[in-house]
């Protein structure tokens, strides 16, 4: 074999090296971007699954809120708050709003939705019940924890949307009246 012959060999598989060097670096190229579209479809897809999570999840409290044996419920606490006996009525608004709050602490719920289904119903039972919440803390420092939590971030949020908002300079009045409201939400016969 001649020098030529060499030259030229070693031309076609230095070409044959180059091609398939660049055939890789395509190939690799052509992965990296598949594997990059699927974890941004896979991340597409867990926020979807989060949102639709967080819609189910909304959905219970709300329906739980609205069951006719919680609005019979709401109202006793409302009325035991309203006129400053038997509080411990409310309680079990306390523990809702505790456990709402909690699923917000853990993520299951965003401050957002929260505040958006319930501000008005957290800011009330909160506000009416700090007192009775304050003497029962006595003996257990953090009970109702997640809702106070829950009721400051809410708060926050309606700073933000609503600085002037009456509901964070709830006047008793206006407390009263919708307390008020609550007791009339369960027809007394």
């Amino acid at each position: 074999m001649d020098n030529s012959a060499l030259i030229l060999a070693t031309l076609v598989m230095a070409i044959a090296t180059v091609v398939a060097a660049i055939a890789a670096i395509a190939s690799a190229s052509y992965a990296r971007k598949a594997v990059n579209e699927q974890q941004a479809n896979f991340v597409k897809q867990l926020e979807e699954y989060r949102l639709s999570l967080f819609a189910q999840t909304t959905l219970k409290f709300e329906e739980k809120f609205n069951d006719l044996h919680f609005k019979q419920i709401r109202s006793i606490a409302a009325g035991a708050l309203l006129n400053k006996r038997d509080e411990e009525e409310a309680e079990d608004v306390f523990d809702f709003f505790e456990t709402v709050g909690l699923f917000v602490k853990l993520g299951a719920l965003t401050e957002g939705i929260a505040y958006s289904v319930f501000f008005h119903w957290i800011n009330l039972y909160w506000k009416a019940g700090r007192r009775h919440i304050a003497v029962k803390r006595q003996d257990a420092e953090s009970l109702w924890g997640d809702f106070e939590t829950l009721y400051n971030r809410v708060c926050e949020i309606e700073k933000q949307t609503a600085p002037d908002s009456d509901d964070l300079r709830m006047q008793d009045s206006r407390l009263n009246q919708q307390l008020q409201d609550e007791v009339d939400i369960w027809p007394r016969t």
